[in-house]
């Protein structure tokens, strides 16, 4: 278990003996995929580091609709907040894959932390940054078109090591993931794949997309 959490992004700056304090509030867990790890508005009692796999974390609306607020791979966690919200959890959580999970207690994190400042004070940067990534999804879903949160998402994937006039990224997700992710379904996914094809901003291959013209999908996206 140490190492699951000597590897989190949150818990990476600890020293062992921290780390030690964690894990013994700490459990694995193995889920299969599409196993749901929890729903929303179950009582929160722990939260979770991913030790391997995926795990989305979304929200469904009245008539169904899935909307992913994110996707956790290793070294990612997720569920904090839900600790000090008012005890239940704000939206759903599901194995993408096969995963497996650390999970840690409420109660003995708690207590962990009182004994921590350090710790705490990771942890409410670590919040700040789920909420002004929340505020930001919110932003681009209601002001922007799937094409330009397209474009954008386009944009994220390119490494920054990567100098080439045609810059060449790989879909991590299926399309159906990527469509829930921005807030739209598959098939008007694939018509906006289909616009930056026809207007020769990208080439797509399976999950292979090369950018063709990467001013045009900067403007498109409200990069400039």
């Amino acid at each position: 278990m140490q190492t699951v959490l000597s590897k989190s992004q949150l818990f990476s700056h600890l020293d062992k003996r921290s780390l030690e304090e964690i894990g013994s509030a700490a459990t694995m867990r193995a889920v299969s995929k599409s196993e749901v790890i929890f729903h929303e508005g179950d009582i929160a009692q722990a939260f979770f580091i991913v030790a391997s796999g995926k795990v989305k974390i979304f929200k469904l609306s009245a008539d169904g609709k899935e909307q992913i607020l994110m996707i956790a791979s290793a070294g990612q966690s997720f569920a904090e907040a839900a600790l000090f919200s008012g005890g239940r959890y704000p939206a759903s959580a599901q194995a993408l894959e096969d995963s497996e999970l650390l999970v840690i207690n409420r109660d003995g994190f708690v207590r962990v932390l009182g004994r921590n400042p350090d710790l705490a004070v990771n942890l409410i940067a670590r919040l700040s940054e789920l909420l002004r990534k929340m505020t930001s999804l919110v932003e681009e879903l209601s002001l922007t078109d799937v094409t330009t949160r397209l474009a954008h998402r386009i944009l994220s994937m390119i490494d920054d090591h990567d100098s080439r006039p045609r810059p060449i990224v790989s879909l991590a997700e299926k399309k159906t993931v990527l469509a829930s992710q921005l807030g739209t379904i598959p098939e008007t996914l694939s018509r906006s794949f289909a616009r930056l094809s026809r207007e020769k901003i990208i080439a797509i291959e399976g999950s292979r997309i090369e950018i063709l013209d990467l001013k045009k999908l900067r403007e498109l996206a409200g990069e400039f």
